[in-house]
């Protein structure tokens, strides 16, 4: 597992490229949601506003994931001159509309599934945690008004019982772990659209069920994005220090979103696409 995670370190390196459609698309999607937001005032336009976000994310991830994919793919291709590698790197970005035609459609059902999923996920928590830990006796409200800034949620916590607070931390730890459980689940699932089922929801059944194939090695690479994520997480905490240290973990930020997706089609393309190519490169030379 340590040399996929080099080895995905060299290719978001020589693929940092990458990047550009990615802040580009998160600044677009800023302004959108910012102008969506003081226009939209009724039911059409809010379903308006939603199909259009909607086609957005479908659009991006569609071209945005091909060229990630087609950026591993690049690694494996051999330049004598380092020229040639820059260029082909910089080539890149025109695999991303190339990406948009191929797999806009998937993208778009795999925004609906997972919807659904994100319904029936809160749906169950909701039933699960008033089944074994109840009702903790707050109002949406009281949470509305404590989300407002980190003095208001510290009054919100002083306010509350010793009972409430355990049933509280008893609702966060069922929450993280049918959230992280959600996550492993979904690891594969885009890498398995771009590399092989185009079809979103055979795609889900399939990737899951090549994460229970290589069980451990899934486990691993999850942990180390968890952790990972942590490290991020923890430190985006010293963004509002001053504008300079804003910037540098914004840069950092985008970094790791990039090399998150370029470990996981690493991992894909090392663990099952260059066994399915194998199998049938075997299967042609039987039947010759």
């Amino acid at each position: 597992m340590l040399k996929l995670f080099k080895r995905a370190f060299k290719l978001t390196n020589e693929g940092i490229i990458s990047a550009i459609p990615l802040i580009f698309f998160i600044w677009i999607i800023t302004l959108y949601l910012s102008f969506a937001k003081g226009v939209v005032d009724t039911l059409p336009e809010a379903i308006s506003a939603i199909l259009t976000l909607l086609c957005m994310i479908g659009a991006f991830c569609a071209g945005w994931f091909y060229m990630v994919k087609e950026s591993v793919e690049l690694s494996k291709q051999e330049f004598i001159m380092e020229e040639d590698r820059i260029k082909a790197s910089f080539n890149l970005i025109k695999k991303f509309p190339a990406g948009i035609g191929k797999y806009f459609i998937s993208f778009i059902v795999m925004s609906i599934i997972m919807l659904v999923i994100f319904a029936l996920f809160t749906l169950g928590i909701y039933k699960i945690g008033m089944h074994f830990i109840g009702s903790i006796d707050f109002t949406a409200e009281q949470i509305k008004n404590a989300m407002a800034s980190a003095q208001d949620m510290k009054l919100f916590l002083d306010s509350l019982t010793m009972e409430q607070l355990y049933k509280l931390g008893k609702w966060d730890l069922l929450f993280l772990a049918a959230s992280t459980l959600m996550s492993f689940l979904l690891m594969l699932w885009v890498p398995e659209i771009i590399y092989n089922t185009q079809n979103p929801f055979l795609a889900l059944f399939k990737s899951i069920k090549k994460l229970f194939c290589k069980f451990w090695k899934s486990i691993g690479l999850f942990i180390f994005l968890t952790i990972l994520n942590i490290v991020i997480s923890f430190a985006n905490t010293f963004a509002l220090i001053n504008p300079i240290i804003y910037m540098l973990l914004m840069i950092i930020y985008f970094y790791f979103i990039v090399y998150v997706v370029v470990l996981l089609f690493s991992y894909y393309d090392t663990e099952f696409n260059n066994k399915q190519e194998e199998e049938s490169n075997s299967d042609s030379r039987s039947d010759s």
